[in-house]
């Protein structure tokens, strides 16, 4: 059957309300790419009463970062249709309301969905109810859940696992042997056990109970690994510090290192280099303590000393004999790079202005101190730019500092997070973009979704590109991408210019798409040469369709090759 034809007499049959027809032309619309003009079919058909109409809608629009709009979707049928229920729960889970996902896993598994089931099996296990949830993935397994089946095997070796460590702890303790007490829970810092600890995080808590049962047998170590399950959790910070200072100070030379690395990823520049000092002469030579402080020397461009702490590791060559060596080695090249690229060297005439803005920092208020901190920044003087940032305390002062720390003075994580907000909350398009990238690199994709959709709105371009590349390729929704893609090309982006033309091209919109892929052939992108010949080749353009055809063959033969007759015909000798 002629496919336009087919289309024509779903459409028909929808628009009269035949039974299954509000699906049956809602799917055939989707699976042409077409989703925005499914959606409306995907609705009547949902309130109709299909429960598998409202579970695409949620997913749709989940996808699309619109999750208001997801849960109600969801809602209209979680009630009594497993799916929904599953979906909902999953949302809510996402979102961090672990009590409502429980719920709707329960009602879920009591509607029949195994999903359900197993999924609120796994969070009983993530609070420590593990008889409850075996059975319940018992239960599921037998119902043909693969996921159950291995979930339940998982937390069956880990409670073996976790009984092996008691008893080994427990008889170090009968021998009050602090070493032995200590080497009894070893595995448990197994990075292979990571996954492990994230998805179950009683088993964080039973950890650190371990830890500090062995730290009383009088093991400093084990203060410190204690502290390190301790710090997964942003509200205990300063009690996983307090361990490690503990332990430092009963003389287990480890902990200053640990302490180091912890001031660092927390924008503490100058804590960071007396603990890295501490732990190596500690250590009486601390191979990645001294590795580190080269590190921090060469953001600060005190090249000849970051140089000596390099040297000091015991690794000089060129090229590194394996993964350790190759780090050092690869920080004493960029060392030569940076001395031989005077655009990497602190600029001379910043260094004559400091005199006077220090003058004025001195006599003056927030602007004043923004000014001499930026000189101090661009001159790579991170600490005292921090100082100086941090005095200043305006939303543009605790951005500039939250970017100076993250991007080029090693602070990790979300707890970098609150130097952007201020900004965001101002309508600053690029903090709140910057946030949604701290927020994605941490692999929270829902958080990091809702501020890129902020930045966007407020006019960044790589927000808008990011949006549109995770609606095309992980949610498969062309048309909602393209419309982020043309966004991002209004902001000057080359690569969504393409994206947005090349879909264009490819629903038939050729007019539309010229002007976006004279934009990517302007910015020298590889392959719009031969898309704009295919726009204009649709336009009825052909001579000029040819002339870029040509364009592409000379300028990317390799390339061209990817694709159809149309460009191997422009391959070809013309004479």
């Amino acid at each position: 059957m002629d496919p336009e034809a087919d289309a024509a007499r779903l459409r028909a049959a929808a628009a009269a309300g035949k039974p299954g027809a509000y699906r049956a032309y809602a799917e055939l619309l989707t699976g042409r790419g077409r989703l925005d003009e499914a959606l409306p079919w995907w609705a009547r058909a949902a309130d109709a009463g299909d429960a598998e109409a409202s579970r695409t809608l949620a997913i749709c629009h989940k996808d699309r970062g619109e999750f208001a709009e997801a849960e109600r979707w969801y809602r209209t049928a979680a009630d009594r249709d497993g799916g929904c229920a599953f979906g909902l729960a999953r949302l809510l889970q996402e979102a961090g309301d672990t009590a409502g996902a429980e719920r709707w896993y329960e009602h879920g598994a009591a509607l029949g969905s195994v999903e359900c089931k197993t999924n609120g099996a796994v969070l009983l296990a993530a609070r420590g109810e593990w008889d409850t949830a075996l059975a319940r993935l018992a239960e599921a397994s037998a119902e043909g859940d693969d996921v159950a089946a291995h979930s339940r095997r998982a937390i069956q070796g880990m409670l073996r696992d976790l009984e092996g460590w008691r008893a080994a702890l427990a008889r170090a303790e009968a021998e009050g042997d602090p070493e032995e007490a200590y080497e009894a829970l070893r595995e448990l810092l197994d990075p292979e056990r990571r996954a492990m600890f994230e998805r179950y995080p009683r088993m964080v808590a039973e950890a650190e109970a371990l830890y500090a049962r062995a730290a009383a047998v009088g093991g400093a170590k084990a203060l410190v690994d204690q502290a390190l399950f301790i710090a997964r959790d942003d509200n205990r910070w300063a009690e996983a510090r307090a361990l490690v200072e503990r332990a430092h100070e009963r003389g287990y030379d480890g902990a200053a290192y640990v302490l180091g690395v912890w001031a660092e990823e927390n924008g503490e520049l100058r804590t960071a280099e007396e603990w890295y000092r501490t732990a190596d002469e500690a250590d009486g030579g601390h191979m990645w303590a001294c590795f580190n402080l080269g590190v921090l020397c060469v953001r600060q461009r005190r090249l000849a000393e970051a140089e000596r702490w390099l040297r000091a590791t015991g690794v000089d060559g060129v090229d590194g004999v394996d993964e350790s060596e190759e780090r050092i080695a690869a920080a004493l090249r960029d060392i030569a790079a940076i001395r031989a690229d005077p655009e990497r060297m602190p600029p001379a005439e910043w260094q004559e202005r400091l005199p006077g803005l220090r003058g004025r920092a001195e006599e003056g208020g927030p602007d004043a101190w923004f000014a001499y901190a930026d000189a101090l920044d661009r001159l790579y003087r991170l600490p005292e730019a921090a100082e100086w940032y941090r005095k200043a305390g305006t939303p543009r002062a605790l951005l500039a500092l939250g970017r100076m720390l993250y991007e080029g003075g090693g602070a990790k994580g979300l707890r970098m997070v609150p130097y952007y907000e201020p900004a965001a909350a101002e309508g600053d398009a690029g903090a709140a973009y910057d946030i949604g990238r701290i927020h994605d690199e941490a692999g929270d994709r829902r958080t990091a979704q809702i501020w890129f959709h902020r930045a966007a709105d407020l006019g960044h371009g790589r927000a808008a590109w990011w949006l549109g590349w995770t609606s095309e390729e992980r949610g498969g929704d062309p048309q909602h991408a393209e419309r982020w893609y043309v966004r991002a090309a209004r902001s000057g982006l080359v690569p969504p210019a393409f994206l947005a033309g090349r879909s264009m091209v490819r629903r038939g919109a050729c007019a539309e798409a010229e002007p976006l892929l004279r934009m990517a052939c302007e910015g020298e992108h590889e392959e719009a040469p031969y898309w704009l010949a295919q726009a204009l080749r649709g336009l009825g353009r052909t001579e000029e369709a040819e002339r870029w055809l040509r364009v592409a063959a000379d300028a990317y033969p390799d390339l061209l090759h990817q694709y159809g007759e149309m460009a191997r015909l422009a391959l070809r000798d013309p004479s």
